[in-house]
């Protein structure tokens, strides 16, 4: 005997399937999010970022692809050859990251008003993703940095000194607000918008919850 249909409607079939996919992530969204980090932080080759630079160019975000590979330079510019130098570099990164991100729950709220605001008047299509891309780009260059120097200042001191676990406070913030862009993003590439107004109606996005990675 045939087993009867659980779902009557296609509507019904949609949102059981988007009940599967919110419990998915809610229950991995630890892992989903550490992985996009892991994958980020890995400096791009040359020929990706040549890649990158002719698509961009192609789409006309010109400034976007220049942006990328400049933030990809300072990985270079940073000079770790002794504590000092190290300490200077964490200490640079943290400034450019405050400047850039003051509060990582009111700056990521801002980040999404201005999403909201760009999606278009009929409410079809998407909005301007590089409102959400290009701060994250930003933060993941600063993120690379940080674990660089981070890295250095655990050799010359060790894991135990208050000279590595200043740095790691300052991957901590990077980290967090990689996470809390990274939430919005995968709504915006995979759930939708409709599914990000809901968590947002909800509460329920990381940056609300103020979640601290």
């Amino acid at each position: 005997m045939a087993r009867p249909p659980i779902y009557k409607t296609d509507q019904a079939k949609l949102e059981a399937s988007r009940e599967r996919h919110r419990r998915h992530y809610a229950k991995n969204r630890d892992s989903i999010l550490q992985r996009r980090r892991e994958l980020c932080i890995i400096k791009p080759s040359q020929e990706i970022l040549e890649i990158q630079k002719a698509l961009a160019e192609a789409l006309g975000y010109e400034d976007d692809a220049t942006a990328s590979e400049t933030e990809a330079d300072d990985d270079e510019n940073d000079q770790l050859f002794n504590l000092p130098e190290c300490l200077l570099a964490i200490k640079n990164i943290k400034d450019e990251m405050l400047a850039l991100v003051s509060e990582p729950c009111a700056f990521t709220e801002g980040v999404l008003l201005q999403y909201v605001k760009s999606l278009p008047d009929d409410g079809n299509g998407k909005g301007d993703t590089l409102i959400v891309n290009t701060p994250k780009l930003k933060v993941e260059a600063l993120l690379r940095r940080a674990i660089r120097a981070q890295d250095q200042i655990t050799n010359f001191c060790g894991v135990s000194a208050a000279e590595s676990r200043a740095a790691e406070s300052v991957l901590h913030y990077l980290n967090t607000m990689l996470g809390y862009l990274d939430d919005i993003q995968y709504f915006l590439n995979i759930e939708g918008i409709s599914e990000l107004t809901i968590a947002h109606s909800m509460g329920e996005l990381m940056y609300q919850k103020g979640i601290h990675l």
